[in-house]
């Protein structure tokens, strides 16, 4: 059963609309997903009750941080929207259940910083530093007008991240929250297209590591890529993982 945690100690981040949106890709590749919340806000619960019950299917699991090694049974893949603040046994209890941790980070110096110390604190944890915990970062909420892509991504570089690409600031991603939908669930336009170019090296990395069929993104060097086209609004990945043994 695979578990992928979205994580950072930096509250409004963006882990709710980044853990929302991977389940609903994953129940819309026909997988059984079971979303956890484990912030008090219980922000994804709440979103979970405007979803549209014809919408691909997403269970919700209000997990007690005290039993969080327990799983329902019935479920294939795991989403975890762990809370802001999240560090030491508390984090080192997700990492032990999670086959990958993605970390979302927006563009601000406070960001930054603080996505830079639980990134290090992921690092010295024994599942990661050993590849059996896949790491990514995504930039999050990134106005393409300014340079803030390319400052994260050279701030993802020094850092030697494996940086995922950014997603941009949209107001879909906003009114989605308030119905329960995802960008997954929308209706294809040039509008939702164009969004969803900027999910596609991040589900990429994922697919292995959920077991799903198909190819891995390709190995692309942060350092010496070049964006495509002025409108690719992601950059290149730095690794891609194995899936992760049991």
């Amino acid at each position: 059963m695979p578990v992928i945690a979205i994580v950072n100690r930096k509250g409004g981040s963006g882990k709710s609309t980044l853990a929302t949106h991977i389940a609903a890709w994953l129940a819309h590749q026909g997988a059984s997903v079971l979303l956890g919340d484990i912030d008090r806000q219980q922000s994804v619960l709440s979103w979970l009750k405007r979803r549209d019950p014809d919408l691909p299917a997403i269970t919700p699991w209000t997990v007690d941080r005290g039993h969080i090694l327990k799983k329902p049974p019935s479920i294939t893949h795991v989403i975890l929207d762990t809370p802001g603040g999240i560090h030491g046994f508390e984090l080192a209890k997700v990492v032990m259940t999670a086959d990958a941790v993605v970390i979302p980070v927006c563009n601000s110096l406070f960001d930054r910083e603080s996505a830079c110390r639980g990134h290090a604190e992921l690092l010295s944890l024994p599942r990661v530093s050993s590849g059996r915990c896949a790491l990514g970062v995504v930039g999050m909420r990134i106005d393409s007008r300014v340079q803030s892509t390319q400052t994260l991504r050279d701030w993802a570089g020094a850092q030697g991240m494996n940086f995922l690409g950014e997603l941009g600031d949209a107001p879909m991603y906003v009114s989605g929250l308030e119905n329960g939908r995802t960008l997954f669930d929308l209706p294809k336009d040039i509008h939702t297209t164009d969004l969803l170019k900027d999910w596609k090296p991040l589900l990429q990395w994922l697919r292995p590591i959920a077991r799903l069929p198909g190819r891995a993104a390709p190995v692309i060097s942060l350092v010496h890529s070049r964006r495509a086209t002025t409108n690719s609004a992601f950059g290149p990945l730095v690794s891609t993982p194995s899936p992760p043994s049991s």
